[in-house]
């Protein structure tokens, strides 16, 4: 029996293959679908609501299309990016013309709130707080590394002379031009006399971890309380001890890994502490075969898994998902499921990628506005 057809709101930004391709499989399955930039607005997208004696009428115009926000069923919020302020605005003008852009994308989010989230905005966004995360995590039952984050000089020194190595870790990805290069943050191990004076040190605070020995790393991607595991040999690669997204080979997996029956219950565990119904979960297995828990990115990359493990079938768990509405959702295989080559053969993503940087339309008074099709540096740096 089919599904009765949805709605889905999919906020992204221009050039996300993982919105292009989830829009194509769920168009497949004969589902409605807005894939909306959070960039278009105001320059190629409005809001319209209207309330009185009749009731109300809440609708969002973009160029892709007018919805009332009551139609929406599913809104899978992929990577949700801020409205861009126009050209043209009087400089006395601009902090208020921004603040009046971001209340009214705010208030979209709010009155969206009726449909289910994948992930709830507010809960996203205290996820992507990592002491938060390592708090719920030790209460509920995963083992995380021996860490410190602080920018107190003397409480770094001191974590790093007691533990034999340390690695550090931004409290959040960065990203930046040098040189005509895209520089981005990674794992990188850090000793006493790397250490930069007392200022700098005190100027911007990081993650200090204990480095955990690796027989083997684990990306696991959970859509409710279903999952696909991954098993990551992170020593078959330069620089693998320390941060293998670095150099992203398929030649890395020896395919797919159950986790043990007390990391999933504390996984789903970690889900529900976080309001979380899907997420990326990253951990280390020890030679002792402990399972070290790092974190669980709300909005990680997933396409990779399913290039680098064809049995997996994560875009077909992700439409039966946002069908399903359900934050306890079990995924169940089927015969003929719908797979990533397909989709990549059929949607051609890399050109509508390039649609995207490309896309006009022209403003009331006859002057074009091109859409901003840029990559914000926290995107970029976001590389898993």
């Amino acid at each position: 029996m089919s599904n009765p057809q949805k709605t889905v709101f999919i906020y992204t930004m221009p050039g996300d293959w993982h919105a292009i391709l989830a829009e194509a499989a769920l168009k497949q399955r004969g589902h409605r679908v807005l894939r909306y930039f959070g960039t278009d607005f105001p320059a190629l997208a409005d809001i319209e609501f209207e309330y009185g004696e009749g009731g109300e009428s809440l609708r969002v115009h973009t160029i892709d299309g007018s919805y009332q926000l009551s139609e929406f069923d599913v809104v899978w919020n992929r990577r949700m990016t801020a409205p861009k302020l126009p050209g043209g605005i009087d400089p006395r003008d601009r902090d208020y013309v921004s603040q009046q852009l971001r209340f009214g994308d705010a208030s979209m989010r709010s009155l969206l709130r009726e449909a289910f989230w994948i992930n709830p905005y507010d809960a996203a966004r205290n996820a992507d707080h990592k002491p938060k995360q390592l708090q719920l995590a030790l209460r509920n039952g995963l083992k995380i590394p021996e860490t410190l984050i602080s920018n107190r000089p003397d409480a770094i020194r001191r974590f790093i002379d007691t533990h034999p190595s340390v690695i550090h870790k931004p409290l959040i990805g960065a990203a930046w031009e040098e040189d005509d290069k895209t520089l981005s943050t990674y794992t990188a191990r850090v000793r006493p006399e790397d250490l930069p004076g007392e200022a700098l040190l005190r100027a911007a605070p990081g993650i200090f971890q204990a480095q955990v020995p690796k027989r083997f790393e684990v990306r696991a991607q959970f859509f409710g309380a279903s999952y696909f595991a991954l098993k990551i040999d992170s020593t078959r690669i330069e620089y693998g001890e320390m941060d293998w997204r670095l150099h992203q080979n398929g030649a890395m997996t020896d395919g797919s890994v159950v986790l043990p029956d007390a990391v999933y219950r504390a996984c789903l565990k970690q889900l529900d502490s976080l309001g979380l119904v899907a997420g990326a979960f990253d951990f280390i297995v020890t030679p002792d075969d402990e399972w070290i828990y790092l974190e669980v990115n709300e909005a990680g990359q997933f396409i990779f898994v399913e290039q680098w493990h064809t049995a997996f079938t994560l875009f077909d768990a992700l439409c039966d998902f946002i069908e399903s509405g359900d934050p306890a959702f079990r995924y169940r295989q089927k015969s003929d499921p719908q797979r990533l080559a397909d989709l990549i053969a059929t949607t051609d993503p890399e050109r509508i990628s390039e649609q995207d940087a490309s896309r006009r339309v022209v403003a009331p008074a006859g002057t074009p506005v091109e859409a901003s099709a840029g990559m914000s540096a926290q995107a970029q740096a976001e590389a898993a």
